[in-house]
């Protein structure tokens, strides 16, 4: 029964009280009139106390400290539900996204165990124009545009049993052509297959030293070792493409770097490293060939004797994490830096019994040099590279002579300036040769070892977020492109035909348009 009920039948039965002891006095001394207007007193008094109680009843302030305890219980018990939900188990591992420590996670509260989650999209669409009419049925055409997906990446990293033991596992997701047959046609098509880049274990012995064993980037060229999410045009230059050694297995060492050091250094020592366009070409019209290096291979596939590679790096100004990217932001500190790299490789044959032709790759060495200048909200980055490449023996050139080796070069030289938060634009200039004409002992009438390209382009950084972000650039290359060919770039080789002299001398016209999301 409620509370009201409770005081109405009080009430009910104090006035009946009241009325049987008011007709008894009005048999004990007739006085009927008086007894009545005390009883008629005695009930309006009742009643006021009943409203009274009703109104306080009506503006629940009886049920206040019980209704309060009752919400601290269910806030309680619905806290306590969370906690397990986003603790995954009940020994408190949490999870969750947290931008500056990696993005998504899932780590254990005693701390001895982490891992972050992340990703890459990059969509692209390209256009490319060679002039290749009248260069024969052979030639490839001189229009090609379409749709890619350029890159798709997942990255998995973070610590086990303390901070110092970290490890990164990156699968990608890229295109590549393959051969697609239907009915009694048969194409090339672009098929999206699955790689592994990073697969490291690294241990910090403190005091700024590391050691890192697995598959990674060996540290020789600048533009390599930046993130493709963090470049300044859509993607990296010829030279780079042509020099950089990529991916290989090995061991590296890293000393410096940390917050206050003006010191970094790395050196790497496994694998052999890859290098483009270091091989004899087979004819006059061909593209030189390269090596492909130690990626994913196993122990009995290793072609070198040794392999080395390494950098030394100086920060004037600024942080070591501004260097993480090409864009220099408005708002951001001044900041610069140089650096200094080589590498050096000793090649054999898969099979050492065989006789080794004299064309082929005995050794290389490489050298490079670049410069990074931050002046927030413009950047400016160089670099220039070298290499010599040997061969195992001497090779017919151009005129009658011959030669065992071949020096290469290339340098770029890019710049960017945000016009305002979300809008930057930007230019570079590319040069090289691979010094590879020479044995081109049939003048084909262009020169395929050089490179001098041009690009201009924009970013657009949606809301001003590093995130979500829309390259575009146009590029013209001012000699035919041959040795310095890269599809992943989106510049493919003049010409391929044996009418006439088999190039275009017109130039190649790329316009690549890229969006870009990481998570």
């Amino acid at each position: 029964m409620t509370p009201i009920g409770t005081l109405s039948m009080l009430a009910g039965a104090t006035t009946l009280s009241i009325a049987g002891s008011a007709f008894a006095a009005a048999d004990g001394n007739n006085d009927l009139a008086q007894q009545i207007d005390a009883l008629r007193a005695a009930n309006e008094a009742l009643s006021a106390k009943v409203a009274h109680l009703e109104q306080a009843a009506g503006s629940d302030k009886w049920l206040t400290e019980e209704r309060a305890a009752q919400i601290r219980a269910i806030v309680s018990d619905t806290l306590a539900d969370a906690e397990t939900r986003t603790s995954l188990q009940s020994s408190g591992m949490t999870g969750g996204w947290n931008k500056d420590q990696g993005g998504f996670f899932i780590a254990s509260s005693s701390g001895d165990f982490k891992l972050n989650i992340k990703g890459q999209v990059q969509v692209r669409w390209a256009y490319d124009h060679r002039n290749n009419t009248g260069l024969g049925a052979t030639a490839p055409k001189s229009d090609s545009w379409g749709f890619e997906n350029r890159r798709t990446k997942l990255t998995f990293g973070g610590f086990v049993v303390d901070p110092s033991w970290t490890y990164e596992v990156k699968e990608v997701f890229n295109r590549t052509t393959g051969t697609v047959s239907s009915g009694a046609q048969t194409y090339s098509a672009n098929n999206i297959v699955g790689s592994v880049e990073d697969i490291w274990v690294q241990k910090d012995f403190g005091d700024g030293i590391m050691l890192r064993a697995g598959q990674f980037k060996a540290p020789f060229i600048r533009e390599e070792l930046v993130s493709s999410s963090a470049q300044l045009a859509v993607e990296r230059s010829l030279v780079n493409d042509v020099f950089s050694p990529k991916y290989s297995q090995g061991l590296q060492v890293e000393f410096g770097g940390r917050a206050g050091d003006q010191w970094r250094g790395l050196a790497f020592y496994g694998d052999g490293l890859r290098a483009n366009a270091t091989s004899v070409p087979t004819s006059s019209t061909a593209a030189a060939g390269g090596y492909a290096g130690g990626y994913t291979t196993s122990f009995s596939q290793n072609t070198t004797n040794y392999a080395f590679a390494g950098r030394l790096e100086y920060l004037g100004a600024g942080t070591w994490k501004a260097m993480k990217d090409f864009n220099s932001y408005i708002g951001d500190d001044a900041s610069w830096m140089v650096g200094v790299g080589g590498m050096a490789q000793s090649l054999r044959p898969v099979n050492d019994g065989n006789v080794t032709p004299i064309t082929t790759t005995d050794n290389m060495w490489g050298a490079t040099a670049d410069v990074t200048v931050n002046f927030g909200g413009a950047s400016i980055f160089a670099y220039g590279v070298y290499r010599n490449v040997g061969l195992t023996g001497d090779v017919a050139t151009r005129g009658g002579g011959t030669s065992d080796s071949i020096d290469q070069w290339g340098a770029v030289v890019q710049a960017g300036y945000f016009l305002n938060t979300q809008l930057e634009v930007y230019a570079r200039y590319e040069l090289g040769n691979t010094g590879t004409d020479k044995f081109r002992t049939a003048d084909s009438g262009t020169n395929l070892d050089n490179v001098s390209l041009v690009s201009l382009g924009l970013n657009y950084f949606v809301g001003g977020s590093k995130d979500l972000k829309w390259t575009t650039d146009v590029g013209y290359a001012i000699t035919p492109v041959g040795d310095f060919n890269s599809s992943g770039a989106d510049w493919l080789t003049d010409g391929s035909s044996t009418a006439g002299n088999g190039f275009s001398n017109e130039g190649q016209w790329v316009i690549r348009s890229q969006f870009q999301l990481l998570f």
